[in-house]
């Protein structure tokens, strides 16, 4: 194989061409012992443990690597990462001396040296054991814990605990040790499923992975592998003992193992920052790589981290607004960063993978609203651009539509006047789904066959990322088949499920672009080489790594072979060695801690005081970063002013119903962004029915009640009406007449469904009891008839703005004047009608514009279990509502009059006019509670103001 060089995006080619595998780390398990080497000068073969780095970081490791490979040697590295970094460092060896093609260099990282090793044994020994791969050897587990499968919560969880308990006895040669009982419940259950794991790998001749390199130590003493002339091992920290054992059959075979020689040392600068929190000190990092950048041009920087997971929300966050704040401009065009991470991300969370997971789920299970609406606006499934925004309207129309279940299945969904185009692609889907069990690979064939009718993964060209993706996960598909090793047919949704454990389980990582400053974690940091170095969290709480022993070994076996986590003594220890590796990295070294989290203070780590006790100048993150400019993060923001001119609302028009006087009270904003900008917020769907869905059943059935055209006997207009159903005992058949034809379509809709059922009909048992309470209420009025219902009131202006309004109903009383009444089922108080702002205008603006006449109260109708009452302002309430005074809980101190109606017609004016001159400030009322409440959270920028959301919140809360 040949190496091209390509000037144009060559680290990616030569990447490529070395076939290395993916970015994840899967060999930190093999630094936990040393390795003690001998030299044995009369040997033919030449076997060199190469330091990690040379006190002269960059030269020496690449002469020495460009000289070993030269000659033929090959080069196995601690982790994938570094040799991928070593294979770009050879190839720009290659290139500055002006040769433009050369061998592909003998890079391997140390799983793929052993799967190399291996391929001569496989390919030469027709009875060479099966190698099972990691899904094949969690598949077995699984099967040999079927005895004891009731004694476990999830057997995937289990098997895979079992499995890494399996290769850390492999790594630690201590399978011995399972010849005696083991006293400790969990750790005896392993102990027989390895045993019965063990007898069927006999059997069927098969052999775990974590066994390969015994395997290969035998191989090596028997002569059955050819070596290499020379072996470099590049950043290993530590060695566990089948490593050792491997590296004692190649000395025994004529390896030498000696020590390369070591460089004068360089003196290094070596600085510890103090931070008051994580993003303070992750800020005050990012500055010191741009100046690093800015003053030495491009070199290479590594940014360090006990775990980068734990920070890479963050990290990403503050790096971007510091090294390229443009790229928060949504208008830009991406570009790659000036930073990487060297954490991948789970397979499944990469775009185009969870579509494609989402479609194959959706033909065995619901889908979740949100899936479904994510699925729809992906693009993934879509042939041609215009049918994401056919499909955009449909989801938005589709979740107001009133579903009692956030759930729905493919052929449910279909049944809800899909587009044609999505429905007919979607309809064949469920066609080439077919019934019964098969094979992993008759279902991975299907697979593809379904997504490539369903269009996945949509129109557009893949950028390189994407194309990387779908790469991965054919080979996903590929892998998955391997399963039928075990002879056992599965569903289409079991396969789904082991499709999708599988895409969890793969971390993905697209290949480096070689940006200048890298981010990794401190074990996967090894082999690397920087020209400075910054270590992040280098407190006592997260450095050195802790953990907890393996659950399923006993704990003296796990102390004794110097297992993991088995002891703060053996964390410790190793994470002296990175330390110092680390610290002779680069000549200018920083390490870095807050001094507080959210669980507390920390202090610096013991290791750093320890390995360093005089020799590290100490300085406050403040410092650095008050010689920083304050106004480069955020010169890429757009800055939105509050005052604006806006074209006036046209008079002629009108602005919807009461909701825009209620919004523009609460926040001028909100007005402003549902009339003017037309926005409508996105509906959830929650189990069963949501508190609008209620409401609107409530007011379905009360207007039923009073309507004139209801039948005998239980038709009601009046206060006589009513008592004469109550006498006759018929007032609970009138309510059930009534609920059931407001419920009719619900119950209809989900006959097939028993739980949905069982739940409509509580539903409706629950409202006649609330019915029941609040007729019997209003039993005890004073004479009325209800005039109006539902009334939609015509010709309302306030000033010059027109409004549609509809009353929920309207009575007239024994003096012929009216009582406006409006039902509620929450909290409601006369004080939301108070104030230049009131919180529910709806009541008021009935009264003064709503050219009713003769208006002598307004009334909420609270009807709310133990709270059934009337709320309101009302003249001569006695004569008017209530003669008995238990049941009078109107105020008569302060009762409806013209002095109340005027101070209404004055602050609604006022409201009219400012949306009308398009006020549109933000400016919420009770701030915070304004604000959780606002359907347009997305549109406003008041969350980036956390003076606006202090505890103290101004107003009458009452709510």
């Amino acid at each position: 194989m040949l190496c091209v060089s390509i000037r144009c995006g060559f680290g990616r080619l030569a990447g490529f061409l070395t076939a290395t595998s993916d970015d994840t780390d899967t060999t930190e398990r093999y630094k936990q012992a040393d390795l003690k080497s001998k030299t044995d000068h009369s040997s033919v073969y030449t076997f060199y443990v190469l330091p990690l780095f040379d006190s002269q970081p960059t030269v020496p490791l690449a002469e020495m690597a460009c000289r070993a490979l030269e000659n033929g040697s090959v080069i196995v590295t601690a982790n994938a990462r570094s040799a991928r970094a070593l294979t770009f460092l050879y190839a720009e060896e290659q290139r500055a001396k002006g040769i433009e093609m050369w061998p592909s260099p003998q890079i391997f990282d140390w799983e793929n040296w052993l799967n190399h090793l291996w391929q001569q044994i496989s390919t030469s020994d027709p009875a060479a054991p099966l190698l099972l791969t990691p899904w094949q050897e969690r598949m077995l587990w699984k099967m040999v814990q079927q005895a004891d499968a009731a004694l476990v919560v999830s057997t995937d969880g289990i098997a895979a605990m079992a499995q890494s308990a399996y290769a850390l006895l492999s790594d630690y040669r201590r399978h011995g040790e399972r010849n005696t009982t083991w006293l400790e419940t969990d750790a005896e259950h392993f102990r027989q499923w390895a045993k019965a794991f063990d007898q069927r790998c006999r059997e069927r001749n098969w052999t775990s992975r974590s066994e390969l390199a015994s395997l290969l130590s035998r191989a090596i003493r028997a002569g059955r592998i050819a070596l290499p002339a020379q072996i470099l091992l590049i950043g290993f920290d530590r060695f566990t003992p089948a490593q050792q054992i491997l590296l004692q059959s190649l000395r025994e075979a004529g390896v030498i193992a000696e020590d390369s020689p070591a460089a004068p040392p360089e003196a290094k600068s070596r600085t510890q920052i103090v931070a008051d929190d994580l993003q303070q000190e992750l800020a005050a990092c990012a500055w010191w790589c741009r100046k690093q950048i800015e003053e030495k041009g491009p070199i290479r920087i590594g940014v360090i981290a006990p775990d980068v997971s734990e920070i890479r929300a963050e990290a990403e966050r503050v790096f971007r607004s510091v090294l390229m704040p443009e790229s928060l401009d949504l208008s830009i065009d991406s570009a790659p960063m000036p930073f990487e991470f060297s954490l991948g991300v789970p397979l499944k969370t990469v775009p185009a993978i969870r579509a494609a997971l989402l479609l194959l789920k959706w033909t065995t299970s619901p889908l979740t609203e949100e899936e479904i609406s994510w699925l729809l606006l992906s693009g993934f499934l879509h042939r041609y651009p215009a049918e994401a925004t056919t499909l955009a309207r449909f989801d938005f129309r589709q979740r107001a539509a009133g579903a009692l279940s956030p759930e729905a299945t493919l052929k449910t969904f279909l049944s809800n006047h899909v587009p044609s185009f999505f429905a007919t692609r979607m309809k064949q889907v469920l066609e080439a789904v077919k019934p019964g069990s098969s094979t992993y690979s008759q279902w991975a064939d299907l697979a593809d066959t379904l997504l490539q009718i369903a269009a996945w993964p949509g129109y557009f060209t893949p950028d390189s990322i994407q194309f990387q993706a779908v790469q991965r996960w054919n080979r996903l598909l590929d892998e998955v088949t391997l399963l039928d090793f075990a002879g056992r047919n599965v569903t289409l949704a079991a396969f789904v499920q082991v499709l999708e454990k599988q895409a969890q389980e793969t971390i993905f990582t697209a290949e480096s672009h070689h940006g200048p400053i890298q981010i990794l974690g401190a074990l996967e940091s090894s082999g690397q080489i920087f020209d400075a170095m910054w270590f992040l969290g280098a407190d006592d709480s997260h450095w050195p790594l802790s953990g907890k022993p393996h659950p399923l070994l006993p704990k003296w076996l796990q102390r004794s072979a110097g297992m993991p986590h088995s002891s703060t003594g053996i964390d410790t220890d190793l994470a002296r060695v990175v330390t110092q590796r680390l610290a002779e990295s680069s000549p200018e070294c920083v390490f870095s801690y807050a001094r507080q989290n959210k669980e507390g203070e920390l202090r610096v780590s013991p290791l750093l005081s320890s390995l360093f006790p005089r020799e590290t100048e100490i300085v406050p993150a403040s410092t650095l970063l008050s010689k920083q400019p304050d106004n480069e993060q955020t010169e890429a923001l757009e800055t939105l002013q509050r005052s604006s001119q806006v074209v006036a609302w046209p008079a002629e028009l009108s602005a919807g119903g009461s909701e825009v006087l209620k919004r523009q009270a609460a926040c001028p904003f909100q007005s402003f962004a549902a009339r003017r900008l037309q926005a409508r917020p996105l509906l959830r769907t929650e189990w069963g029915l949501d508190a609008r869905q209620r409401g609107s059943l409530l007011h379905a059935v009360l207007e039923n009640i009073w309507s004139p055209k209801t039948p005998e006997p239980w038709c009601m207009t009046t206060l006589d009406d009513l008592k004469r159903v109550v006498s006759e005992q018929r007032l609970d058949e009138a309510l059930r007449f009534h609920i059931e034809n407001v419920f009719r379509e619900y119950v209809e809709e989900h006959a097939d469904d028993m739980w949905m059922s069982a739940y409509l009909e509580s539903e409706q048992l629950r409202l006649l009891t609330r019915l029941r309470e609040w007729m019997l209420y209003e039993a005890k009025r004073q004479p009325f008839q209800v005039a109006e219902r539902e009334i939609c009131l015509q010709d309302v202006s306030v000033g010059n703005l027109k409004l549609n309004l509809r009353a929920d109903r309207v009575d007239t009383l024994i003096d012929g004047s009216h009582l406006l009444i409006d039902y509620k089922t929450g909290d409601v108080s006369v004080s939301q009608w108070q104030g230049s702002r009131p919180d529910e205008p709806q009541l008021p603006l009935y009264a003064a514009y709503g050219n009713i006449a003769d208006v002598s109260g307004l009334l909420f109708a609270r009807i709310r279990a133990g709270e059934t009452e009337f709320i309101g302002r009302v003249a001569h309430a006695e004569q008017n509502l209530f003669s008995d005074t238990p049941s009078l809980r109107i105020p008569t101190n302060q009762p409806y009059d013209e002095s109340m109606l005027d101070q209404w017609e004055n602050t609604l004016l006022q409201l009219a006019d400012e949306f009308l001159l398009g006020e549109a400030s933000v400016d919420p009322k009770h701030r915070t509670k304004t604000c959780q409440y606002c359907d347009f959270p997305g549109l406003c920028r008041i969350a980036e103001e956390s003076s606006s959301f202090s505890t103290g919140d101004e107003g009458n809360e009452d709510e």
